[in-house]
């Protein structure tokens, strides 16, 4: 083959593939596999666990077929703690969010032609969805009685020690103290004082804790109660902020006569 023409039946070609390849989706592109067009309005972004949650959807599909209506959602479990130790205000939080169920069915619909809506040129269907009484959530603020069942339940072992650990390094002599000699008599005064260097400068006595005796004032300090780090006698309770919530992620879900399937956008709903 000459060159001349080597070099064209070359260039035809790349610009053959070109083509190939910068057409895509044609495919997806063929109205018989276009997804059904969705809009989902929620009104109200809280729910009484219990209750249902009502909703206006308008859909249309290419197809003029529609196999499938339905709510979906997961379920979020947000978590909230905060302890107090009183004797000098220390006060250490935590929050935590976990996805409990994953994005899951909850109701389905039946379509219908007579929900077709001129003014709107698609369907409208009004409806509601339920939200189980399991998700209501739950305040444990500041108790008068300990309770250590009901306490420990609410309050997991982790957390109680991330509080503890956290609040070591602010308790000082006069914390340990108090902790130790004054309330608990776990140990007297006397070996308290030798686990601390103390000085005097300008006439204020400076404690510091010796680096080997942190071991041993820790060792004492889980000799207590769990209560007497929280418990606050001059308002006598005890100081626990403890609630449990769950957060909806919903979407509406519509199916079509050629199975492809298509979502709303996402829906927050906070349960009460």
């Amino acid at each position: 083959m000459p060159a001349r023409a080597l070099v064209l039946w070359l260039a035809v070609a790349a610009l053959f593939t070109g083509c190939m390849i910068n057409d895509p989706i044609a495919d997806i592109s063929d109205p018989g596999y276009q997804a059904a067009n969705v809009y989902w309005d929620v009104p109200s972004g809280n729910v009484v666990a219990g209750n249902t949650v009502e909703f206006t959807a308008q859909y249309w599909s290419t197809d003029h077929s529609i196999t499938y209506l339905g709510v979906w959602y997961d379920i979020a479990r947000n978590l909230s703690y905060t302890l107090t130790y009183p004797g000098n205000g220390f006060s250490w939080s935590l929050d935590s969010s976990e996805v409990v169920r994953e994005f899951q069915e909850i109701e389905t619909f039946t379509h219908s032609e007579s929900n077709y809506v001129a003014e709107e040129k698609a369907y409208v269907l009004k409806g509601a969805f339920p939200v189980s009484y399991t998700l209501s959530s739950i305040e444990y603020k500041n108790p008068l009685a300990y309770k250590a069942d009901e306490f420990n339940k609410l309050i997991p072992a982790t957390v109680r020690a991330r509080f503890q650990q956290a609040l070591f390094p602010k308790l000082g002599y006069a914390g340990l103290q108090s902790l130790l000699v004054t309330e608990g008599l776990v140990v007297t005064q006397t070996r308290l004082d030798g686990w601390f260097d103390t000085s005097e400068e300008n006439g204020v006595v400076m404690h510091v804790l010796k680096s080997d005796s942190a071991s041993v004032a820790w060792a004492g300090l889980q000799k207590l109660p769990f209560s007497a780090f929280i418990y606050n006698k001059n308002r006598q309770y005890y100081s626990v902020e403890f609630s449990q919530g769950f957060q909806l992620k919903a979407r509406f879900r519509v199916v079509n006569g050629t199975q492809a399937v298509n979502f709303s956008d996402v829906k927050l709903i906070t349960v009460i």
